[in-house]
């Protein structure tokens, strides 16, 4: 796997409008707070297909959840996705995240998988919004700075 920092600064370097970068970005995002591990890039691919956004800064962002991210944030949107729905739940997760989790949280049954996805949807929204606009806003800074110093 690449290194996740150099992952992210190769954002800085597609040549596409700011707009079309961060709006995948920020819906690459989104999926990856999605309780799908293993199928977020393809998820991503697919919706930045569909909706014609940059493919690439779409598939980088899912990586906001890797090996190292991943267990605490799918931690926090059970907990967020708990407390939201009034679930009552004893299911702790496993101690590291790894190609079982997703067969692990299937086995937990629906309240946890629900619970996720609900967390999953809030924390993704939220991440995606604050993505976009940062993203966007510094993307559109480094366009107008290269544009002057070629006038």
């Amino acid at each position: 796997m690449k290194n996740p920092i150099k992952l992210f600064k190769s954002i800085f370097k597609i040549e596409d409008h700011p707009e079309k970068i961060a709006k995948g970005f920020a819906m690459g995002s989104f999926i990856g707070m999605m309780p799908i591990p293993g199928f977020q890039v393809l998820v991503s691919l697919a919706f930045a297909s569909l909706f014609k956004l940059n493919k690439k800064a779409a598939c980088v962002a899912v990586f906001n959840t890797n090996l190292v991210t991943g267990l605490f944030i799918f931690s926090f949107n059970y907990w967020l996705g708990k407390k939201i729905l009034g679930i009552e739940s004893g299911f702790t997760f496993p101690e590291k995240l790894d190609i079982h989790f997703i067969s692990t949280i299937f086995k937990a049954g629906s309240e946890v998988y629900i619970s996720l996805i609900v967390g999953g949807i809030v924390t993704g929204i939220v991440f995606a919004i604050i993505a976009y606009y940062i993203l966007k806003n510094i993307l559109s800074r480094k366009l107008k700075r290269e544009y002057s110093e070629l006038s």
